[in-house]
Formats: structure tokens, C-alpha cells, sequence
């Protein structure tokens, strides 16, 4: 066994050099000293659960976040929580972040004491959140004219997904962030494609996002007409997810609609899609390339938004024919 591969433990790493002279304490640190020191900020419903695995690999981690309760579970764990986004950065050969939107990425990677002010020579940033392909390029010089190396990598699979270590993962980057990238990311990720430059992983991030929009679009139209018809839902869940129409948006959105409950809390929002979907009708527009169906899948979710549904689950939009509430 390898002691300098990141996903075995420092106990595992230690139990197989036993028989040397050194404790099992000073095994630990031997191993987490040839280990890449872990930055990682952002931790919401998708950053939480991937610096968790982290942990659990045996990186040696600190963390960030705006808000700082969401420190704390992590503090409990041991985890040191860096004092500002700079110092986190500093303390770091690789930096890892999946933060909200282009305004709040802008802000935390160029404003002042921003991520890049903290950036030196060699440092590996990671951007896993969904923004404006245009912002990667910005960032991406910013943190070379500092030495540094800027990859844009957003995810798919959701929360439990990053849960489970599942995640699919499409990044750009300059080649030389490629291989500490991959090291890292394998603690949360069963896919990962390194797809070229910076701005990459965003273009096909938002193709991803076009097609998880008309596919939950026509979901839950689908689930309204199994409905309205009668039809077992539970039979018609098996049948339909085990043929052609089968995808991974129709089998989460089919149990939701036909249970009917879309006040619930979610992970998975309509407002969490507006800003992609507005991106990706820019980026196809520039492209000159027509995506009707898109766009009218898009219209429902602007739709459920001026309803004020933006904080409810993607399958809220089955609740679109109904009379909106006085």
C-alpha cells in the first residue's frame, strides 16, 4: 500500500508501515505532510458534503464560508476554519470553492481581500459553481499574473450525490492545475473529464443545464397526463424509467409530483436554474444555433418565478396549471 495515496486513511497508511520505528501519531503526520493542503469555501447544500469527503480522506483541510455557522460542523470535526478567504488561500496548495452565482463569485474571488489577493506562485484554485463563462477568463488571468492556476469545474448529481462521492465533474484549466486537480477531486467525484481551456467545463455545464431544464420540464407535464388518466403511479414510474424515456430528471420527478408536496424544502430549486438558463440563451444566441425547446422549458420556469415559486423544488412547475392562488 502506497502511503501517499490521498484516498487511504492515515490510520490504514499507518497500520501497513507497522513494524518501523516510528508511532502510530508520527505516522499520521507523516502521511498528512505529503498530502496537499486543502482549502476549500462555500459550504452550502453542494460545498458541505464534498469538503466532508475531503475530511474523510485524510486531507489535511481548512475551510471558509460567508456565513460562519457553516464552519462549525466542521470546526467540531477538527477542521481549522481560516480566519479570511485571503488566509485561506495562503495556507493552501489547492483552493476549492462552490459558490452561488457570477455576483458572489466576482466578490469573493477579485474583490478586495478577495481569494486571489492571498494567491501565490503554484497555487491550484477550483471553481465547482455555475457562473458566467466570461468571469473564468477574468479570474483565470488574475490568478496567472499571480503565479497561480484557475479551473473552472462545475458538477452535476446534486447534493447526494456529493454525498456519495458521485459527482460527474467537467473541467478547464491550463494544463499544468491538471493532475494535482484530478488527485483531489476523486474524493467526491465518479466522473471526472478535463475538457480543455478555461471557460470548458462551464460551456458544457450549461448544456447540462439546458437538458436538466426541458427534461424536468416534460417530467412533470408527463406526470400531470399519468394522472389525469388514472394510471398506478407507482407502475408507471417502473415502466417508464425502464425504457426509452428513462432519465434521471423523469425517476426523481415522477415520486415528487405524484406525492404533490412542492412547498417542501429543496435542494434543487427553481430559482437555483435562472441564472444557467439565462446564460446558456446568450451563449446560443452568440453561436447563432436555435434552441426552441429550451427556450419554451425556460418560459415555464420564469413562469413559476413570477409566481413567486423561485425557493420551491423543480417539479413545482406540474403545479403550473393550476389557478394561481388569490
Amino acid at each position: 500500500m502506497h502511503c501517499s495515496t490521498p484516498t487511504t486513511s492515515p490510520e490504514r497508511c499507518s497500520r501497513s508501515t507497522a513494524g518501523n520505528d516510528l508511532s502510530e501519531e508520527d505516522l499520521t503526520m507523516t502521511h498528512r505532510s505529503a498530502l496537499p493542503r486543502i482549502g476549500y469555501l462555500g459550504l452550502g447544500a453542494m460545498g458541505a458534503p464534498m469538503a466532508h469527503r475531503l475530511h474523510d480522506a485524510g486531507f489535511p483541510l481548512r475551510v471558509w464560508n460567508r456565513t460562519v455557522a457553516r464552519t462549525e460542523p466542521f470546526a467540531a470535526r477538527g477542521v481549522g476554519v481560516a480566519g479570511s478567504v485571503a488566509e485561506l488561500a495562503e495556507s493552501s496548495d489547492i483552493v476549492l470553492s462552490c459558490l452561488l452565482s457570477t455576483e458572489v463569485t466576482r466578490e469573493v474571488y477579485l474583490g478586495a481581500g478577495g481569494l486571489l489577493s492571498g494567491a501565490r506562485p503554484g497555487l491550484v484554485v477550483v471553481e465547482h459553481g455555475t457562473f458566467d463563462p466570461a468571469l473564468a477568463e477574468e479570474i483565470a488571468a488574475a490568478a496567472a499574473d499571480r503565479g497561480a492556476y484557475f479551473v473552472d469545474a462545475p458538477v452535476s448529481g446534486g447534493a447526494v450525490a456529493a454525498a456519495a462521492g458521485s459527482l460527474a465533474v467537467m473541467a478547464g484549466g491550463p494544463p499544468e492545475a491538471e493532475s494535482l486537480f484530478r488527485r483531489v477531486v476523486g474524493a467526491y467525484a465518479g466522473v471526472v473529464e478535463w475538457l480543455g481551456p478555461v471557460g470548458s467545463g462551464l460551456a458544457l455545464k450549461l448544456v447540462n443545464q439546458m437538458l436538466v431544464s426541458t427534461h424536468v420540464a416534460v417530467a412533470t407535464e408527463a406526470a400531470n397526463v399519468v394522472r389525469s388518466l388514472g394510471i398506478d403511479p407507482e407502475a408507471a414510474t417502473r415502466v417508464l424509467s425502464g425504457g426509452w424515456a428513462q432519465s434521471a430528471m423523469l425517476e426523481r420527478a415522477l415520486p415528487l409530483v405524484f406525492a404533490g408536496d412542492f412547498a417542501a424544502p429543496s435542494d434543487a430549486t427553481i430559482g437555483g436554474l435562472a441564472e444557467a438558463q439565462r446564460l446558456l440563451a446568450d451563449v446560443a444566441t452568440t453561436a447563432g444555433v436555435e434552441v426552441p425547446v429550451f427556450a419554451r422549458a425556460a418560459d415555464r420556469f420564469a413562469e413559476a418565478r413570477d409566481r413567486g415559486w423561485s425557493d420551491r423544488d423543480l417539479t413545482a412547475l406540474a403545479a403550473l396549471g393550476e389557478a394561481p392562488a388569490a
